[in-house]
């Protein structure tokens, strides 16, 4: 339980780690931006943004960041519905613009003025702005922007940059209209725009010419989208066969794996029905640990403790009191489990079962009993990776591990150059290939001790009295641990038939009172005590446009 809740905790924390925003956000869409930008004369520009978001569930509002590039500044923000005017808070370059509702779409108009945003030069004056850019935690299903000359014009050069590129077109009287269609979060988009000096008397004039720098652009662009036009087509050559033949390997793989697995578990199992108690490999704790789950319930520790009475460490007196005899172990979990009978709940030599009850019931005591039984589950996890059970499979384990890395590099190179299909194929295959990092088959001795276990499990289902009489009195002991651990309800309904019809018989060696319901039963209430305790939690940029500036969209 508490391992349980640390997961839940690790996992919670790494959300709001990666998503601080996002793990509260409003949920919404943003299925239409149109951007009108009129250039005036001075050289200011009148904006008017037009946003349709998609709202499910409450939300509070909208916001728009708009960061101006240096030497510019925004000015007379407001905001309106159906010309109905929305309050609008400023916290820097965020503007929050309050419009309360619940599953609603709605349509926020905003209108604002950018001072000293056009740069005059001796062939033509630029208007170059981002009205967005990597800051933008938004998708724009829809946008679209239109720049106005702030009187008709004839010599107008242009020119976009990433979401921006190549969807401008020329409109009628030199206005600029760029179709940008779907944009991403976090993109770019700058756009550039060179009307005639001519058009802005009143700003003064720089030294240099812009035009050929736009050409140069153009130019420069063009080139950047061949090389990488090339690139891409190479890449996805490249791609496809590198994708396919991890994809081939992989399912090789998991054919060899399964194969494997499958032949070794068929060797494994007894090659005769006669029933026998297995050999002792390891503990009884451990066998259980290993061939049932690694979960050690409260059986499992009721069983624990009779394997102690079967090592005669310890001696039953009655059917609810043991006295210690002897304190060496073979085991450190037998240790751990002396120590928190005897020594924490009962008085060092006799161990009573009301002992561990009231220990338990006290809530001073429950950070100790959880710490003594966590300490007892560590050393029986222990036991069993002593025994090396599993494969380490070192050599395989390192090759697909190095796969893996590589087919998640391959998958950034391929986002790249915009070969999703193949990039989304590569993270697949990458996850599978480092899951087997973690590939640790059982070894051929790890299913022997498993099918073992689970042929006398079965067998004793249905068990014969005469089969049961040729078994040593420790083979039943060890027969009946083994049994009691094994699942909470369904092995004590086994394990008290079992004692009522061989108690005369069963332990007649060990003077043992065997009461496999009050066993398991002692250890669930003390963990259900326990538990409340052990479920608290432990603790465990720039950005920009070319242009300078940008900023994006968002709600709350």
């Amino acid at each position: 339980m508490h391992k349980k809740k640390s997961t839940i905790a690790l996992w919670f924390l790494l959300i709001f780690t990666l998503f601080p925003v996002q793990a509260l956000a409003v949920e919404y869409s943003i299925s239409n931006v149109t951007i009108d930008a009129q250039v005036n004369a001075d050289g200011t520009v009148d904006v008017t943004e037009n946003h349709t978001y998609a709202f499910e569930g409450e939300f509070n509002g909208i916001t728009r960041e708009i960061i101006p590039k240096d030497g510019t500044s925004i000015q007379q923000l407001s905001a309106t519905e159906n010309n109905q005017r929305l309050k609008v808070e400023r916290q820097g370059d965020l503007y929050k613009i309050f419009r309360k509702g619940e599953d609603k779409t709605i349509t926020i108009e905003i209108h604002y003025e950018i001072v000293n945003a056009v740069e005059k030069f001796e062939d033509g004056a630029q208007f170059y702005w981002a009205f967005f850019d990597d800051r933008n935690d938004s998708d724009y299903k829809q946008l679209t922007i239109t720049v106005r000359p702030p009187a008709s014009a004839k010599n107008v050069d242009f020119i976009g940059y990433n979401q921006a590129y190549k969807t401008a077109s020329l409109q009628n009287g030199g206005t600029v209209r760029f179709d940008m269609g779907t944009v991403p979060a976090g993109s770019n988009g700058d756009i550039r725009i060179v009307f005639d000096s001519e058009l802005f008397p009143g700003i003064a004039q720089q030294d240099g010419t812009i035009r050929s720098e736009i050409t140069g652009e153009k130019e420069r662009l063009e080139t950047d989208a061949i090389a990488f036009s090339a690139k891409q087509h190479n890449s996805r050559i490249t791609g496809n066969f590198f994708v396919a033949a991890a994809s081939a390997f992989l399912i090789a793989l998991f054919g060899w794996s399964w194969k494997q697995a499958r032949q070794t578990k068929l060797q494994a199992k007894p090659n005769t029905a006669k029933f026998y108690v297995p050999k002792q490999k390891m503990s009884i704790p451990a066998t259980l640990f290993f061939t049932t789950s690694s979960i050690l319930t409260p059986a499992v520790t009721a069983a624990a403790l009779m394997e102690l009475v079967r090592k005669k460490n310890i001696e039953q007196l009655s059917e609810d009191t043991f006295k210690l005899l002897n304190r060496r172990t073979d085991y450190v979990h037998e240790e751990k489990l002396l120590e928190l009978l005897f020594d924490k709940t009962g008085d060092g030599e006799i161990f009573e079962t009301k002992d561990l009850e009231n220990y338990t019931k006290n809530e001073l005591n429950h950070s100790s009993y959880n710490d003594s039984i966590s300490a007892w589950r560590q050393n029986v996890a222990e036991e069993v990776s002593q025994h090396n059970l599993h494969d380490k499979q070192v050599f395989l384990r390192s090759a697909t591990g190095f796969i893996g890395i590589a087919l998640f590099a391959a998958s950034i190179y391929f986002g790249l150059y915009a070969l999703f299909p193949l990039m989304i194929i590569s993270i697949i295959n990458g996850i599978f290939f480092i899951a087997f990092c973690f590939y640790s088959p059982i070894t051929y001795e790890g299913h022997v001790i498993r099918e073992e276990w689970k042929q006398l499990q079965k067998a004793m289902e249905n068990l014969e009295q005469s089969q049961w009489d040729l078994l040593t009195q420790d083979e039943k002991m060890r027969a009946f641990s083994y049994l009691l651990g094994t699942e909470e309800k369904s092995a004590n309904i086994k394990t008290q038939s079992f004692t009522n019809a061989y108690s005369d018989t069963a332990f007649a060696n060990f003077g043992l009172f065997y009461n496999p319901v009050l066993l398991t039963g002692l250890f669930l209430a003390a963990n259900a005590h326990t538990t409340a305790s052990a479920s608290g939690v432990d603790a465990i940029t720039g950005g920009g446009g070319i242009a300078g500036g940008g900023g994006g969209s968002g709600a709350f």
